[in-house]
């Protein structure tokens, strides 16, 4: 290739960068603020921040500059009327946190307590309820509702204490079939745990239907 015919390519290719705008490369490296997140929920009804592919500093840090951003509109005493879906709950409240954990940690709590008044819901979703699976304790005990299902024979000891008060038999819990929870909380009508159940949809795995 001629050197004339190299250097109108540089050029031609420096022009093109010049027409990307600076949001433009913001979105192609994924760049988003915590307000366009939460604008973008209440204007499509929905957003997934997915973080499955991002080591574990980063996943806290993301969902600490989120969680914070949340906190500070409700200090201010702004509605949010969103809810706040977080999956895998351990790897940001877990049952004992060291460094950002903590920091992640706390924020949950202050957002289960400052949500009832600020139109914020919070969902966690956790495999456990003690040690590396386990969702921290005084995040447990900040939320209204709870829904159990089998749990691993590594929580036996955790789910004793929480049975016992409510007549469950831990046992049972080891053998609940797929689709079946034990429904206990302020959402619950009965002062006692409910068992409820999901039929499963075998032709979706991972789907549910009444």
């Amino acid at each position: 290739m001629k050197k004339e015919t190299g250097v109108l390519w540089i050029d031609r290719l420096e022009a093109s960068f010049e027409l990307i705008t600076e949001e433009e490369i913001e979105r192609f490296l994924g760049t988003i603020e915590p307000w366009q997140i939460l604008a973008q929920a209440k204007d499509k009804g929905i957003v997934v921040v997915d973080m499955s592919k991002g080591e574990k500093e980063q996943k806290l840090a993301v969902f600490y500059s989120i969680a914070r951003y949340l906190k500070r509109l409700m200090e201010r005493k702004q509605r949010l009327d969103v809810a706040l879906v977080i999956d895998e709950g351990p790897q940001y409240a877990p049952w004992q946190p060291r460094g950002l954990e903590r920091e992640t940690t706390d924020l949950i709590i202050d957002l289960c307590a400052l949500g009832r008044s600020y139109g914020l819901s919070i969902v966690i979703l956790s495999q456990g309820m003690a040690g590396e699976i386990g969702l921290n304790a005084a995040v447990r005990r900040n939320l209204n509702t709870q829904f159990i299902g089998r749990i691993h024979p590594l929580d036996l000891e955790e789910a004793q204490k929480l049975a016992t008060s409510y007549y469950i038999s831990p046992e049972n819990l080891l053998t609940l079939p797929e689709g079946h929870f034990y429904f206990l909380g302020r959402m619950n009508p009965s002062p006692t745990p409910l068992l409820i159940s999901f039929q499963i949809n075998e032709e979706q795995s991972g789907s549910a239907g009444e």
